[in-house]
């Protein structure tokens, strides 16, 4: 490798860097962030950019908007959207003196002072924090649990082998299992008299235990619950839909809507800081780019605030018929008390 594939390969690796994520996240790495990615919908942007890679950008934390100078870059050109990091000291306001943006064959430096009218920060949220940690932890925990059910399905299609008896070596087991796994048609046994691994099974009598777990089914259900647990808290994190016919679907509104908030705050936050750079990126390059809600977060906000109005009408519905209730009960009180005085004094 020559030194400029050497410097090539260590600026792609600067880039992608800010968006990494741990390999054990398996499949759910890719689906997290493309969930993550369409929450936020940019218009108006150049030719050179769009709204997906801009918010993969923008959920690192912070990115830069600004134009790739002439002969920086073999394939960037124009205004670009790129993660970025703060170098030298940091103010009252947690904002560095310079940044250093990264391209996928490039880098560069801003100063925030000198080059101020050439770059625009966009900030993820108030506190420059990165979605990705937060989106990994949710693809891990998915991509675990899918390997604990396939794991529990191994184990409950193992078929029978001998009990371990004294002296069976460890090594000997290990290598039972192992075929079990890889040969799911094979009975494998020890036998009791020569303590060899056989490959038919040549014991049905009460020696042999069953590895196939009783409770599997059980524990499926566990873990299948789980896993849909983990999707409906990463939905309401971001203000997703989420629509689903089981159990938990069927409780009041107010019982799936009581964590509204916390993904309102958020969420709220993550837009302020968004439309804020978009006017400064109009104002400092004369474009005309907005950034709103996704349509798919617009009609999930349109539900939910039908949801809340439909539950407060029904609360001052049933207020109402309370107090008409209660009025009811006195009048018919007061009118027993007036009908018992008068009954008094007709027989004095």
């Amino acid at each position: 490798m020559n030194r400029t594939d050497k410097v090539l390969k260590a600026l792609r690796a600067q880039f992608d860097k800010h968006f990494y994520m741990p390999d054990r996240c398996g499949v759910y790495g890719s689906i997290i962030q493309l969930i993550g990615a369409e929450q936020f919908t940019w218009n108006g942007l150049p030719d050179t950019v769009n709204s997906h890679w801009t918010e993969r950008a923008v959920n690192t934390g912070i990115a830069a908007f600004y134009k790739v100078p002439d002969g920086l870059s073999a394939v960037n050109k124009g205004y670009t959207v790129t993660p970025c990091a703060f170098k030298g000291l940091l103010n009252n306001t947690g904002v560095g003196q310079a940044i250093t943006a990264h391209g996928t064959d490039y880098e560069i430096s801003f100063d925030m002072e000198k080059d101020k009218d050439k770059f625009v920060l966009i900030r993820n949220n108030d506190y420059f924090y990165s979605e990705y940690p937060n989106l990994a932890w949710f693809a891990e925990m998915l991509s675990r649990t899918d390997d604990s059910e396939k794991a529990l399905i191994i184990w409950s299609k193992m078929h029978p082998i001998a009990k371990a008896q004294t002296g069976i070596e460890a090594n000997k087991l290990q290598e039972i299992l192992q075929n079990i796994i890889e040969n799911d048609d094979m009975y494998n046994v020890i036998d009791d008299n020569t303590k060899a691994i056989s490959p038919n099974a040549t014991s049905r009598d009460d020696s042999v235990l069953r590895l196939t777990d009783e409770n599997a089914v059980e524990k499926m259900h566990f873990l299948s619950e789980f896993h849909y647990e983990l999707i409906r808290r990463y939905c309401t994190l971001y203000n997703m839909p989420f629509r689903t016919n089981s159990k938990s679907a069927q409780s009041l509104e107010s019982e799936l809507h009581n964590t509204d908030i916390f993904s309102q705050v958020i969420n709220a936050n993550r837009l302020k800081c968004r439309q804020e750079a978009a006017k400064e990126i109009n104002a400092k390059f004369g474009l005309s780019v907005s950034v709103d809600f996704s349509e798919l977060i617009k009609k999930e906000n349109k539900i939910i605030d039908s949801n809340v109005q439909e539950e407060v009408n029904e609360a001052k519905n049933a207020e109402n018929v309370s107090r008409e209730t209660e009025t009811e009960t006195e009048r018919s009180e007061e009118n027993g008390e007036t009908e018992t005085a008068t009954a008094a004094e007709e027989t004095t």
